[in-house]
């Protein structure tokens, strides 16, 4: 879970929070602040030595306390004791290229407060690469009075467009867990429909499966779609409300949404650059839509870090 601060990005932890606890999960949260000047360094390396004595803040520590305190709300971490202080243990340098402070759940997840330096989406990708993450969640300010929609180099969009394992892109978060689940009859629905139906499950939240034909002779295939995804999700003890929807998808999709909590979709197998630029449905989706976006793709492996 990526976090910077915001009230948005609070809401992301405390939805990621709640999923975690459903389903048990191991759980990071990362804060990337920007790069600090030589003096500036100086300082932090003295703050570091004295972070155990003293508990001082390190830039951007802050946000990982207050992330802590929405896990624990959530049950997933226990409050520090009064000899430990406001954070617990001290923070440790140099985890896998970041700053990091390890704790231990209730039963027994791993819970990761982390620390990079650097541009966000290029650290959170790192992260990535080195954490063998199932999932990143990344806040959006999502639709506000004013604006009309996200722009196109967003960190959000970038993370969703280049990460080598599932993202959630975490925008006007609400109370209910209504999941609106997309097929296309591929492989990689497939493994979306799965996935998803796993999370509304441990959420109790109720499902739609929704098929877009883009135009009515092609009806059929659509309904056809359908069932398919209706026989894995009773598989999986999930009754799903089927949907056909005649149009261009992503469209589709969209105003669907307005009506859920959760898109879940499967990414797109074309180039990551000819994505970015041509903009794939679920792209589309996570950019105009109004509501929390999961993207769903096949996890590439974790990158061992090189020796020295």
């Amino acid at each position: 879970m990526c976090t910077d601060g915001e009230e948005y990005a609070e809401a992301a932890i405390r939805f990621g929070g709640k999923l975690a606890k459903a389903i048990g999960a191991d759980v990071s949260v990362l804060h990337v602040r920007s790069p600090i000047s030589p003096s500036e360094r100086v300082h932090l390396t003295t703050t570091r030595k004295k972070l155990t004595e003293w508990n001082l803040e390190i830039p951007g520590v802050e946000y990982l306390i207050r992330a802590r305190e929405i896990l624990t709300e959530s049950g997933l971490t226990k409050l520090a004791s009064s000899e430990e202080g406001k954070l617990g243990p001290a923070f440790e340098g140099g985890v896998e290229g970041a700053t990091e402070l390890h704790m231990v759940g209730p039963r027994g997840e791993n819970v990761r407060l982390r620390l990079r330096e650097g541009h966000p989406v290029d650290e959170i990708l790192e992260e990535a690469k080195v954490g063998d993450y199932d999932l990143i969640i990344v806040s959006s300010r999502g639709h506000q009075e004013g604006f009309a929609r996200h722009f196109v180099g967003s960190t959000a969009l970038r993370v969703a467009d280049l990460a080598p394992c599932s993202v959630l892109i975490a925008k006007n978060i609400r109370e209910e867990d209504n999941f609106l689940l997309c097929t296309d009859g591929s492989q990689l629905s497939e493994k979306a429909e799965i996935a998803g139906a796993e999370m509304a499950r441990a959420l109790e939240a109720k499902v739609t499966v929704l098929s877009v034909a883009e135009e009515e002779p092609r009806r059929e295939e659509a309904v056809r779609m359908i069932r398919r995804a209706e026989m894995i999700l009773a598989q999986m003890g999930i009754e799903a409300e089927p949907l056909v929807r005649i149009g261009q998808p992503a469209e589709e999709i969209i105003d669907e949404a307005k009506d859920h909590d959760i898109v879940v979709m499967g990414s797109s197998g074309s180039s990551a650059v000819k994505k970015f630029f041509l903009g794939s449905v679920p792209l589309k989706v996570i950019e105009y839509g109004k509501c929390p976006v999961l993207v769903v793709r096949e996890k590439r492996g974790r990158i061992p870090l090189q020796a020295g």
